[in-house]
């Protein structure tokens, strides 16, 4: 096959949100059937080396922004190469990611869809994430923030825009705990313009939708859903989850449907 024109990428730059260093990424379509990969390594489950506050894989962090939106768009097939230890933050949400692959010509691919056979349930220290076989797609999150109150939000692919509802939602973090944070090596490039700010009273910024930290969440499940590297049909219900519940989730469902 021709190798694709220079024209049909796309070069997104910014900082890096844990590293706080100057990233990059190219994006650009990859050949009907390879999957997505970043760096030439395969966005799989069995290629993750971390979920401590992020999702890596071959050595890059905090790439679940933009296999979300790769997912949430339906786009299986993509080339992602990576300058720097992670992707750029951006402005914290998949949005940009939605923007940018919107531009690239990448056709859906024809793979096959997962479908379960029964029902899925992981457990740990009071939180839980659930599937359950369905005809389409679909997520019921519910969260407790300190400050916010509980958060619960529905979404449904089937009517439902994944572009309106979910990518615009940023990534979040409590003022109070950013120093610690940055004591760990983690969140030095985050600031009011890549994340929604938090305190223990409320929001310190304004956001996107009165429930946005949820639907942040949900961000983050479908873009820890797409290291299936396949479309998903079930029904999700998540209690407080986050990215190691949400990759055991993914483990399970490869077992059963393997």
């Amino acid at each position: 096959m021709s190798p694709l024109p220079d024209r049909n990428r796309v070069r997104l730059e910014g900082i890096g949100l844990h590293s706080g260093h100057p990233v990059a990424a190219i994006l650009s379509p990859g050949q009907d059937g390879t999957g997505i990969t970043i760096n030439g390594t395969p966005a799989l489950l069995a290629n993750v080396t971390s979920t401590n506050r992020a999702t890596t894989i071959g050595g890059v962090a905090l790439v679940e922004h933009l296999l979300s939106a790769a997912y949430g768009l339906g786009r299986y097939d993509l080339e992602v190469t990576v300058e720097g230890g992670e992707l750029p933050a951006l402005d914290g949400s998949a949005l940009p990611w939605v923007e940018a692959l919107e531009k690239l010509k990448i056709q859906k691919s024809k793979v096959k869809t997962i479908e379960l056979q029964k029902p899925i349930k992981v457990e740990e220290n009071g939180a839980s994430i659930e599937a359950y076989p369905a005809d389409g797609f679909s997520v019921d999150f519910m969260v407790e923030f300190e400050g916010l109150g509980l958060q619960k939000f529905v979404f449904n692919a089937q009517n439902m825009s994944y572009k309106a509802e979910i990518a615009p939602a940023r990534t979040f973090g409590y003022l109070e705990e950013h120093e610690a944070l940055k004591g760990q090596g983690l969140g030095l490039g985050a600031s009011a313009d890549n994340a929604l700010v938090l305190t223990k009273q409320g929001y310190a910024g304004t956001p996107r939708f009165p429930d946005e930290p949820v639907r942040h969440k949900i961000l983050d499940l479908v873009g820890d859903l797409a290291l299936l590297g396949r479309p998903l049909k079930a029904r999700i219900i998540a209690d407080r989850s986050g990215h190691k519940l949400n990759a055991e989730l993914t483990r399970r469902i490869l077992a059963q449907w393997k």
